[in-house]
């Protein structure tokens, strides 16, 4: 065993529970599920990306009903630069992602060149939008394959207090510190989320490559009176060249919305809960009340709330994502039955 792994064998961690399986679609319901996979290479070598999802709604009689599928095929250059990209159905538009890097600056190409796409979080946006996080985590999983590899100090100094899990003086700085030596967390192994009643529970996704991080969504919306209940399930998971696939990041978020206005979009916030299922620290689960921020708040909002406010220590970039992800109610709330 290395010397990284035998630190991060001896640190404290943050919750280690992760979900087994998935709950049937209820009776009146429209679920989203979606998935992305970057299997990366060694250093200077192409990425590849594939990321899948479905819209299904379920009738108030527990049959399917409309449903859309989407892909997104991605191939990126030795510079993390994207150098082929197919989506279906065909959207001629993204070949203007060529060229672009998947990393900074990937969203806000993809939002300007399907504006519309994004101004509804339609599937496809919500597949691009994944885009840069996966490309962090698959790094975190390359590392893990390189011993020798340490984050350089400088770039740490840049990261203190960014999210709750990089806090100064928390668990991650404070062993970097200590040992000199990046702790690249691990987390427990991660349970089939298709196990369970409901054959139509997740789109077709495949077996999992080695070498590979998969970031799944859940995305149920139901109606509760005159207003919705929306349940957002996440994971991340890594797969690397032996042994079994391990859990990240994994959390559930439970909004209610109300009406505003006129329109399906037309929501704000009544209420909401976050519940942290599994996540490497455990000064990590701190970020969970930072949902609050959105009672009273405006669906439409949600995207610019979580990058100008859901900032710092208190926050957490894995589920500010997955607050990102309930904008999605504005295609899928169209679509009940």
């Amino acid at each position: 065993m290395n010397d990284r792994l035998e630190i991060v064998a001896s640190l404290p961690t943050g919750p280690q529970e992760p979900v087994t399986g998935t709950p049937p679609r209820r009776r009146g319901c429209v679920r989203r599920t979606t998935s992305i996979e970057e299997h990366w290479d060694e250093p200077g070598r192409p990425r590849r990306i594939r990321a899948t999802g479905r819209d299904l709604a379920t009738g108030a009689d527990g049959t399917a009903g409309a449903c859309e599928l989407v892909e997104v095929a991605l191939v990126t250059d030795g510079a993390d630069h994207v150098a082929e990209l197919r989506t279906e159905p065909s959207l001629p538009e993204l070949t203007g992602l060529v060229g672009v890097g998947i990393r900074s600056g990937f969203r806000a190409a993809a939002a300007a060149l399907l504006p519309d796409h994004r101004d509804r979080y339609s599937l496809v946006h919500q597949l691009l939008d994944d885009v840069p996080m996966a490309a962090l985590i698959a790094g975190y999983g390359l590392a893990r394959e390189h011993p020798e590899w340490n984050i350089p100090p400088e770039v740490a100094a840049g990261m203190r207090d960014v999210c709750v899990g990089w806090v100064d003086s928390g668990t991650m700085i404070a062993t970097l510190e200590r040992t000199g030596i990046f702790p690249i967390p691990l987390g427990p192994p991660a349970p089939d989320l298709a196990v369970g009643p409901d054959p139509l529970a997740w789109h077709e996704q495949g077996p999992v490559q080695r070498r590979t991080v998969r970031r799944v969504r859940r995305l149920d919306l139901w109606r509760d009176g005159d207003g919705l209940v929306l349940e957002a399930y996440f994971r991340d998971s890594h797969l690397g060249e032996v042994g079994d696939g391990d859990v990240l990041h994994e959390y559930t978020v439970t909004a209610e919305l109300e009406p505003s206005g006129p329109g399906p979009g037309d929501l704000r916030f009544l209420g909401i809960d976050a519940v942290a299922h599994t996540l490497p620290w455990p000064e990590c689960p701190g970020a969970l009340s930072s949902v609050q921020r959105l009672v009273g708040r405006s669906l439409a909002e949600v995207v610019d709330i979580v990058r100008d406010e859901l900032t710092g220590a208190s926050s957490c970039s894995h589920l500010n994502d997955v607050l990102r992800s309930t904008r999605a109610v504005t295609t899928m709330a169209p679509m009940l039955p």
